[in-house]
């Protein structure tokens, strides 16, 4: 079996990386966009013909299964791509896996750190609150960071002021934060350090939804009766 993973930029690799350690034997292709990074400021419309011909390309170059490695493609897109255009194919997100971890973890108090346009459709609260109403949840849409991570100015002053304008915004009493986004990771240190430098208090645990697609893939191919090799 031949994985493909697609993505905007640098979440790629860091989905890649996680894959990697659950799967090491896997065969897996990667489809970086990075022409169009960022795709958390574009319309709906735009997310779905750039992400349609990444998935199409993958598909050209010999994937069996695909996993939309980006928060932002999975909430806008996945549904209509293996509703409409691909039935008969494998795609995945990572947007649920996401959501399904913090149900699974028990965590009532929930901050999700993702783009704009991830939250404008609010895909993990309806998702999360689709398996339990019951939990608060309060989602930030950033700008500019993934820009600044495509660009490299991960370890800037001005990165750190910009995710400091956002870390502020969510309430301190926040059991766990999502990385809704899988360029996040790459900034964790500084979302980790800003949190308890605004807080006053220790970051919350941690959900990376592109781990979380990785560890769930070992579920998903026993139930399809797929082989790795």
């Amino acid at each position: 079996m031949k994985l493909g993973l697609f993505d905007s930029g640098l979440g790629s690799m860091v989905v890649l990386e996680a894959f990697q350690q659950e799967f090491p034997e896997l065969d897996i292709i990667v489809e970086m966009d990075r022409k169009n990074a960022p795709y958390g400021d574009k319309s709906s419309k735009e997310i779905q013909e750039l992400t349609l011909q990444g998935v199409k390309n993958l598909f050209k170059r010999g994937a069996d299964v695909i996993i939309l490695a980006c928060n932002t493609a999975s909430v806008h897109v996945l549904r209509w791509l293996q509703r409409e255009k691909f039935p008969d194919k494998y795609i995945l997100g990572v947007m649920i896996p996401g959501a399904e971890a913090i149900v699974e973890g028990g965590y009532k108090k929930v901050g999700i750190l993702a783009t704009k346009a991830t939250v404008d459709v609010r895909g993990y609260a309806e998702r999360v609150h689709i398996l339990d109403s019951s939990i608060d949840i309060e989602e930030i849409g950033t700008v500019g960071i993934v820009a600044m991570i495509e660009n490299q100015e991960i370890e800037t002053p001005q990165m750190r002021e910009k995710i400091r304008s956002y870390i502020k915004k969510f309430s301190p009493d926040r059991e766990v934060l999502v990385l809704g986004c899988t360029h996040f990771p790459l900034i964790r240190s500084h979302i980790e350090s800003l949190w308890e430098e605004i807080h006053g208090k220790p970051t919350p645990a941690i959900i990376d939804p592109g781990k979380e697609a990785a560890k769930k893939f070992h579920g998903w191919i026993k139930r399809k009766g797929l082989l790795i090799s």
